[in-house]
């Protein structure tokens, strides 16, 4: 039975690295639904197998919610699977991490670094369900402190362990706060990278990343019980300064830099770590002020999972939003904004029939300080001009004016006269929602045909002249050309006309600054003309040469 199983594992890893999304999708699901859960202890050459399909599962996934999907698939096992299992799988996870980190491109990088993410945020879900076990703790931080910071594999992939130390913190916070016992074998792989790796670069990350926080935290925790302000419970200032300060890190950090196992490089930052901590306890042991650590139960309850209550609305219950009143004498005038009203309607049968056959109604007076009162349920849709609906004041007879076709044609007219002076255009419908009546006056281009024989005559209404004005202006397109951007400026004075020049041009802009004479003008001297010897008088000047050196020969 076991060589089966393992012979079928082998037939569906082969297909995790397929090129084909079908069969990638379907070996996944039997590996993942069916064949990893049900086993118990699995080699580790078939387990590393496993793993490097699965590695390039995630390398062939596509588009960022396929990668979160099946990123949230793989490291959701951890927390369900058998707890050897679980230990070997994760330690494997990391090892083939490290092995194929250095073959990675930039585009990729990305989910491989949510991929790590997910993974140890799972590992805190696996001690969370089973209640911070200190033995289960030591064991999956020994998995990180063997196979990710003091792995012998020699591989190139230190990536992976700045990536743990930068989001270690990060996603222990939804989990905190947790037991100082628990929180204290979190940090014993990092210290124990502190004191004795050489790598500077994951020092500094870790110092950066870790400590740095806590100790922020801590003092600005300190400076607030000074002052007396109140802090949240779940604040990120309660839940790490309480570590900080309770912790002791400044001796841990004194024995780690003053140990014979420190490597010597390190030591400055461990010592600067114990001086800026034990200053930061000295600080809270003068002022007074005790910060116990509270009692954390072994499983502390989450808000995240909750879900809110939801309350059906009902459509009989809606109520009408009124509108801000409008001030007395407002007459529709151009100042005012027009106001958009919603018309509320109830949903049952009486209502809608009231709705449709209630008409439109004018309120001569719209104080808003009257009293409020019973509503009349007669009058109970009837729209006011303003268009509100009054459901808390009560409405007589006498205040409401019926309104009639003359008198909304009266409205659409004041309302075209204000969009005429607005610049608007004439087809803009009221806000209101008024119907439009044939209403028996001159059509709108010979209107706007009279309205500029007027302007032209001088007569008319001067505001209709100031909105024909007003529409020639917003009428006019403006035009840009590089031929425009030069000023003609005259020369002054202006020479006879037998004698005069072009007009000089000026750019405008910053292309000529004022003020800012030109410069000296350096005059170049022409350079000298080379005189050539010809070859006649180099020859006549080599034969005097022989001429002399033969007669001293001669002589001597």
């Amino acid at each position: 039975m076991e060589e089966e199983r393992v012979e079928e594992g082998l037939s569906l890893i082969k297909q995790l690295a397929a090129c084909d999304n079908g069969s990638r999708e379907k070996a996944l699901r039997n590996v993942l639904g069916s064949w990893l859960p049900s086993q118990t202890s699995i080699s580790d050459d078939l387990m590393k197998k496993l793993w490097k399909g699965l590695f390039y599962c995630v390398w062939h996934s596509d588009k960022l919610p396929a990668q979160v999907e099946l990123i949230d698939r793989l490291s959701s096992l951890v927390p369900t699977l058998d707890l050897s299992l679980s230990l070997h799988y994760l330690s494997v996870f990391v090892l083939t991490m490290r092995r194929e980190w250095s073959g990675l491109d930039v585009l990729r990088l990305d989910k491989f670094y949510l991929l790590i993410r997910k993974f140890l945020h799972n590992v805190f879900v696996l001690l969370r369900n089973n209640s911070w076990d200190l033995e289960l703790c030591r064991r999956l931080m020994g998995v990180l402190e063997k196979w990710v910071f003091f792995a012998d594999d020699k591989f190139q992939g230190n990536g992976v362990n700045y990536h743990i130390v930068s989001v270690f913190l990060e996603e222990l916070r939804p989990f905190l706060p947790v037991r100082l016992e628990v929180f204290d074998n979190f940090t014993v792989p990092f210290l124990s990278v502190m004191q004795k790796l050489p790598d500077k670069v994951l020092l500094a990350k870790l110092k950066s990343s870790m400590f740095d926080v806590l100790l922020k935290n801590g003092q600005k925790l300190v400076e607030a019980k000074k002052l007396g302000k109140e802090i949240d419970s779940g604040d990120d200032v309660e839940v790490f300064g309480l570590i900080a300060l309770n912790m002791g890190f400044s001796g841990k950090f004194f024995e780690l830099g003053s140990s014979p196992e420190c490597y010597q490089g390190n030591r400055k930052v461990l010592f600067g770590l114990h001086e800026e901590f034990l200053k930061l306890e000295k600080d809270l042991a003068s002022s007074g002020i005790e910060v116990p650590f509270p009692n954390v139960p072994d499983i502390v309850e989450h808000d995240e999972d909750e879900v809110p209550n939801l309350v059906p609305i009902a459509v009989e219950e809606m109520e009408v939003v009124p509108s801000e009143p409008l001030e007395e004498d407002a007459g529709w005038s151009a100042g005012k904004r027009l106001r958009k009203c919603r018309n509320g309607v109830k949903a049952s049968g009486e209502s809608k029939k009231k709705a449709k056959n209630s008409k439109l109604k004018k309120n001569k007076s719209s104080d808003s300080d009257t009293e409020k009162g019973s509503t009349n349920k007669d009058n109970k849709n009837a729209l006011v001009a303003n268009c509100e609906k009054l459901n808390n004041e009560p409405i007589s007879d006498g205040d409401l004016v019926p309104i009639n076709e003359s008198v909304i044609s009266n409205l659409q007219l004041q309302f075209e006269k204000i969009a005429a002076e607005a610049g608007l255009e004439s087809d803009v419908t009221s806000s209101c929602g008024l119907r439009k009546i044939a209403v028996p006056a001159v059509s709108k281009k010979r209107k706007r045909g009279k309205t500029m024989d007027k302007k032209q005559s001088g007569e008319g209404d001067p505001e209709v002249g100031m909105a024909a004005k007003s529409g020639e202006k917003s009428a006019k397109k403006v035009k840009f050309s590089m031929k425009n951007n030069l000023v003609w400026k005259p020369q002054t004075p202006l020479p006879p006309q037998d004698l005069r020049l072009p007009p000089s041009v000026t750019p405008r802009g910053s292309a000529l600054k004022k003020g800012v004479p030109p410069g000296p003008i350096r005059e170049i001297p022409t350079p000298p003309k080379k005189v050539r010897l010809r070859a006649v008088t180099v020859k006549k000047a080599r034969k005097a040469l022989k001429r002399r050196k033969t007669l001293k020969s001669r002589s001597t």
